[in-house]
């Protein structure tokens, strides 16, 4: 069962589309005990390929102000019963990352921490490219990508959790 591991939603359990491949239990808790240390004070969190939520719905229940980017209406209908379940408040966007970023790039909005979990199948590196390019994290901010661990890019730090990877890129 995928449960939110800290903040203020702590324990609350998580539906699962069938489309996703959530975020596993060791690579979440690390991330968000890094951005703790990283972010005392939170700020602004964007999960795009939101999936079931649970990362998004993580970073708003530590606190973050978030936006969860999803297409896929099963995934959607998901995030928003599991937000009402954790009593999180966070923004929605039903549409494909794509557009959300040049919509998002388009009106100047920024955020703390931008992280990306692409269906596997995708072509990572374009996706991550397309990430960095947008210019949506601020100054001190951080980019994140979650990966197959057999991935390496050229750019950022990695951490290894299994079979999964993070490269962390500073903006």
């Amino acid at each position: 069962m995928l449960r939110i591991l800290g903040g203020t939603a702590r324990g609350v359990s998580l539906r699962v589309p069938a489309s996703a491949r959530p975020s596993p239990v060791r690579l979440r808790k690390a991330l968000f005990d890094y951005l703790r240390y990283r972010y005392p004070r939170q700020g602004r969190f964007l999960d795009l390929y939101a999936g079931s939520g649970a990362v998004g719905l993580e970073a708003a229940s530590e606190g973050f102000e978030v936006v969860l980017v999803e297409k896929d209406p099963e995934a959607v209908a998901c995030i928003r019963e599991n937000a009402r379940k954790a009593r999180l408040r966070v923004r929605l966007e039903a549409k494909p990352v794509e557009r959300y970023l040049e919509e998002a790039r388009h009106r100047g909005l920024r955020f703390t921490v931008a992280f990306m979990a692409p269906p596997y199948p995708h072509d990572l590196r374009q996706d991550f490219e397309r990430l960095l390019q947008s210019g949506l994290v601020e100054v001190g901010g951080l980019y994140i990508l979650q990966h197959p661990s057999e991935l390496v890019l050229p750019q950022g730090e990695r951490r290894v959790y299994g079979r999964n990877a993070l490269t962390i890129v500073e903006g």
